[in-house]
């Protein structure tokens, strides 16, 4: 039986039900062991949510933000595993563990990819001088490892610019596990309520915010969700945006069960897992116009695309609904089950 290492800085948000969604959904052919980071929003229940056998290594050396120290540390640890745990194939996930990982494993004769999962380079946040050294960097890393698994198609198109060695393979979506989360009792559906737009993942840079923000100011009579926390929660000031905090996948979804429309205002995407579940749940989606979320949400088809501020407040008080749509979408398109299929394909 093959060992399959998995190596990831953020085991959380979206990255984290695609590695389990992999491990879980392959275990029974392969050997799992994850290397996961330090963050903050870690699920504490990690060993509830992978399968018992799934080997979880804790690195907290393997952090986000750049230093010599703890970078020098996560690599000689990720170098120990890796003797200790005889991997035949490497799977390396996000930017932080991208290099700490390639360049920590050079000369390492195992076969090893990696997933960006958002390339750092297309960041809206970043100047153009940052995004040139980053999209550099990312070129010579590429060169490092046996091939790139794009999350979806623009960052296929993307990896495809910068090595030679690329393949897509789609986020999936885990729908008996959202069935069995929307089926508990302790959250009944309520069959009126005020009309409530939400959201979820990370208050940061790459949700924007400032912009959902400025979207539930002038629609003070809808009530605003923000499902998650981060260090941006201070630009939430609209007196009628709730932040939940931090909340587990499972009650993400149970509380989803309550709202109307899913509104995403993010600046860049890799293909949203949160925006998959909302499709799946059949609501209302209106999403800004980036890659990731305009690869899901087709305009007038699936859910409707915003420029701005403005146009979002317009749709969001329009009447236009293609939840059944979106809802077929993934369960055609984008199953967990089809995610592992053609992970299979390249493992092998």
């Amino acid at each position: 039986m093959k060992t399959i290492l998995h190596v990831t800085e953020v085991l959380s948000g979206g990255v984290l039900p695609v590695i389990s969604g992999i491990c879980n959904g392959l275990c029974d052919k392969y050997r799992f062991v994850v290397i996961y980071g330090d963050r903050d929003d870690v699920p504490k229940n990690l060993n509830e949510i992978f399968d018992s056998r799934v080997k979880l290594i804790y690195l907290p050396s393997l952090k986000l933000k750049i230093s010599l120290k703890d970078d020098l540390s996560a690599i000689k640890e990720i170098r120990r595993c890796v003797k200790d745990e005889k991997p035949d194939i490497i799977h390396i996930h996000s930017t932080k563990a991208g290099i700490d990982a390639r360049v920590g494993l050079l000369g390492c004769k195992v076969t090893k990819y990696y997933t960006p999962h958002g390339f750092c380079f297309l960041r809206k946040d970043q100047n153009n001088i940052k995004r040139f050294i980053l999209k550099t960097m990312e070129k010579t890393l590429a060169k490092m490892c046996d091939g790139i698994i794009a999350c979806g198609k623009y960052e296929y198109e993307v990896a495809k610019k910068i090595s030679t060695k690329a393949v897509l393979i789609e986020n999936g979506l885990d729908t008996e596990f959202v069935d069995k989360a929307l089926a508990e009792e302790e959250l009944k559906e309520e069959k009126e309520h005020k009309y409530t737009v939400y959201t979820a993942g990370r208050i940061g840079p790459q949700k924007n915010p400032k912009l959902f923000n400025e979207i539930a100011s002038n629609l003070p009579d809808y009530k605003f969700v923000w499902i998650g926390e981060g260090e941006d929660k201070n630009l939430l000031t609209s007196t009628n945006i709730e932040v939940t905090g931090l909340l587990s996948r499972r009650d993400v979804i149970k509380r989803a069960k309550n709202y109307d429309c899913y509104l995403s205002t993010s600046l860049w995407e890799g293909l949203p897992i949160a925006l998959m579940e909302a499709m799946y749940m059949g609501k209302k989606c209106v999403v800004s116009d980036v890659e990731g979320n305009n690869e899901l949400i087709k305009d007038g088809e699936t859910g409707t695309v915003f420029d701005d501020a403005e146009n979002a407040c317009s749709l969001l008080l329009d009447s236009d609904y293609y939840g059944k749509e979106a809802n077929q979408l993934i369960k055609n398109k984008y199953s967990i089950n089809k995610m592992c299929e053609k992970c299979e394909k390249v493992y092998e």
